[in-house]
């Protein structure tokens, strides 16, 4: 996260901030003694969640495994076929 800043800023700056953050792609954390709370685009949002999706089901179990295969020197390497 690039920053942090108070309900009380975040109030004050909403709309830049949400300009910000569809901009830069990036997260701003907005602090409070009620709990802590994360400004992200609703793109960047939407990504993290198919991610989400996709690594929690059957087809996410596979491609962890996958990579931990890779990672452990399994698989074979092979030339791209133009």
């Amino acid at each position: 996260m690039a920053a942090a800043i108070t309900v009380s800023e975040a109030r004050k700056n909403l709309f830049p901030l949400v300009r910000k953050v569809n901009e830069d792609h990036d997260t701003i954390e907005i602090v409070s003694k009620g709990g802590n709370a994360v400004l992200m685009s609703k793109e960047d949002y939407d990504s993290l969640m198919t991610t989400v999706e996709l690594l929690s089901g059957r087809d996410g179990a596979r491609l962890r495994r996958s990579i931990q295969e890779l990672e452990d020197g399994g698989g074979a390497e092979r030339d791209l076929i133009e």
